[in-house]
């Protein structure tokens, strides 16, 4: 798949936790920046940033296991290229119940995903898309909760990349995005950060993706 056609469709995808709160384009524009800086580069070294004084809650094993596993089994499924699995096919295989849209051909959906996974107690929201394009998210965090799931996600999910993290830098206009980006052991891509929707109100936003190859 091109490049600039994964960022569109992955923008469409993760775009839609924060359309929920009005502020899609923000959204939108974060993950298309990752994705475009995202690929070869340093691995295996990638650190969170710090911002929000991360680290402070204890982390459930359990909970990250259950999203590593998750986030490794998604990648396998889109490893043979996104256009071997329909939308249809990824709302049966992961969502606990049906999706929030009800059109009759949507182009991205919600719905709680299977089984229900809340990291350091924050419950995550499943969002697909056509092509492949799977994420999970949490929105209106506070900057701290946002950097400590990121914080825990590099080292509970460090498993499931074959190398190793890369940060991705923050643009010089907006310092407080924060991105990660690995190949998973498939041959999917999968991304990690957070940002802010409502700098200025404190709400950020945690999502995880995963794309797969092509």
């Amino acid at each position: 798949m091109p490049l600039r056609v994964r960022r569109i469709a992955l923008a469409a995808v993760l775009g839609l936790g924060a359309c929920a709160a009005r502020e899609t384009q923000s959204s939108r524009a974060a993950w298309q920046r990752a994705v475009q800086q995202g690929g070869p580069g340093r691995s295996g070294d990638a650190t969170p940033s710090g911002r929000g004084g991360g680290g402070h809650t204890t982390a459930d094993p359990s909970a990250w296991r259950d999203l590593a596993d998750f986030t490794t089994s998604t990648a396998d499924l889109l490893s043979l290229g996104t256009s071997t699995v329909p939308l249809k096919s990824l709302v049966t295989r992961l969502c606990a119940e049906p999706p929030e849209e009800t059109r009759v051909d949507p182009e991205a959906v919600r719905c709680p995903p299977k089984p229900a996974m809340e990291p350091l107690g924050h419950p995550l929201t499943l969002e697909l898309g056509r092509g492949g394009m799977v994420g999970l998210v949490a929105v209106d965090l506070s900057d701290r909760d946002s950097a400590d799931l990121v914080q825990q996600g590099l080292k509970y999910m460090a498993g499931s990349c074959a190398k190793g993290w890369t940060q991705i830098p923050s643009r010089a206009d907006n310092a407080h995005e924060e991105f990660h980006t690995c190949t998973a052991r498939s041959g999917s891509m999968l991304v990690l950060g957070r940002f802010p929707i409502d700098l200025a109100g404190g709400r950020w936003q945690f999502s995880l993706a995963v794309l797969g190859p092509g």
